[in-house]
């Protein structure tokens, strides 16, 4: 046996009598899967942990072109797939629609940092992130009970008069100094960004959030972390206003803060453009932080009108090949059509046809739609007809993974 896995078993086999149990050949098997699968795949943190690069092999092994059945799979993914709805949207259990109509859960749920301090009115309100993040931090253990991979994205929100105030985030309704030289602790002219500090300051309560995310085990549950997402489009202050060079400072220092400043080797970066083929979101390459500081390249697409089908087509073309050429999982962070617009097209194939058949022709490790809320419908209810017939056939179909299947923290092949 390689010393490296023998070593890993006997470390297993000490945790669990310390515990007081018996360490089964079962759970002794699937930690020395677990160690040989970690072997296989690079991440981009040198230091990753075992549980981490554990769950990026199993991102690399889903592939619609894979000879073997039980790879030619793709996860399902959802933002706020239990926690909203079209009655209510916030970080308290609500009935999960995708469950309701498909039978489980998605496999991949998706949830927002600035839910955690939704009452603040800056994006830099630490006692706020500070007094809610105990919610989220239940939610992901619970997914990881559930062998359900977490997302989080950040909406990082304009100050506003009151925490009630309606949630901006356009250049246009920020300060003028919102924006990412200001995150910068030396700024092009040897300045401190304005913001630097504040920004620092954040990194350590999302650390707090992070380094509290223990196992039954003892270990770091791995996340998947997606900030300043769709930077390429024109609709938020981290985005396309700012210059490259400072996207990808701010992306160092952050990865690089959490990962050696704080000494956090669980996280898997995913970089996000906006519809990377379109002509006003293009250039997400100048953008790129570098392959040390990224595990998965995705992007976000929305279905806004008849050009969707192609452009959706090319963009999985252009990120499918990014993301090999830098040895990278890729991903559809966001997709959709909002079906609660007034005048939108019932299109009852749009599900199969529009977003999964041309997945099935790619190497993609998963696909995630947008939440359901109050204000927005990215997926049926119950009662919605054929829609919500295609949807089943979709997501019940053997292309398509949900949760209950696999626990996605463990390895899926066994390699020792």
């Amino acid at each position: 046996m390689n010393p490296r896995l023998a070593g890993a078993a006997l470390g297993a086999a000490i945790v669990a009598a310390a515990l007081g149990c018996a360490a089964t050949d079962e759970s002794l098997d699937q930690d020395r899967s677990d160690e040989a699968a970690a072997s296989t795949v690079q991440a981009a943190d040198p230091d990753a942990s075992v549980q981490a690069r554990v769950v990026l092999a199993n991102l690399r092994s889903f592939d619609l072109t894979s000879p073997t059945a039980f790879d030619r799979r793709i996860l399902l993914g959802q933002q706020e797939p239990d926690v909203s709805n079209r009655a209510r949207n916030g970080l308290d259990p609500l009935p999960s629609d995708v469950q309701a109509i498909a039978g489980r859960s998605p496999a991949l749920a998706s949830y927002e940092l600035s839910a955690v301090y939704r009452g603040a009115t800056t994006m830099f309100d630490r006692a706020a992130f500070t007094a809610g993040r105990g919610r989220l931090r239940e939610l992901i253990l619970d997914k990881k009970k559930k062998g359900i991979l977490v997302s989080l994205v950040w909406h990082m929100r304009c100050p506003k008069a009151s925490p009630n105030g309606p949630d901006k985030y356009s250049p246009a309704d920020c300060p003028p100094d919102y924006n990412l030289e200001e995150l910068l602790e030396i700024k092009p002219d040897g300045r401190r960004g304005a913001h630097f500090d504040e920004w620092k300051g954040m990194l350590d309560e999302i650390a707090e959030l992070l380094w509290s995310l223990k196992d039954d085990r003892g270990n770091l549950v791995p996340v998947l972390l997606r900030p300043m997402h769709e930077h390429t489009g024109g609709w938020f202050w981290w985005g396309r206003d700012n210059d490259a060079s400072a996207f990808v400072r701010v992306w160092r220092h952050m990865v690089t803060y959490l990962r050696e400043g704080r000494g956090l080797h669980s996280v898997l970066w995913v970089f996000c453009p906006a519809a990377p083929t379109d002509s006003a979101t293009r250039g997400y390459q100048a953008t790129y932080p570098g392959d040390a500081f990224v595990d998965i390249v995705a992007f976000d697409r929305y279905d806004l009108g008849s050009t969707f089908a192609s452009r959706y087509a090319d963009d999985l073309s252009e990120i499918g090949a990014f993301a090999r050429a830098h040895g990278k999982a890729a991903a559809v962070a966001e997709v959709g059509r909002d079906w609660s617009q007034a005048g939108v097209s019932r299109d009852t194939t749009w599900f199969t046809r529009s977003m999964l058949a041309p997945l099935e022709r790619r190497s993609f490790a998963y696909v995630s739609l947008w939440r359901n809320a109050p204000w927005e419908k990215f997926v049926p209810e119950p009662g919605d007809g054929p829609l919500a017939e295609d949807f089943k056939t979709m997501a019940t179909g053997p292309s398509v993974l949900l949760a209950g299947k696999h626990d996605l923290y463990r390895a899926l092949h066994p390699l020792y």
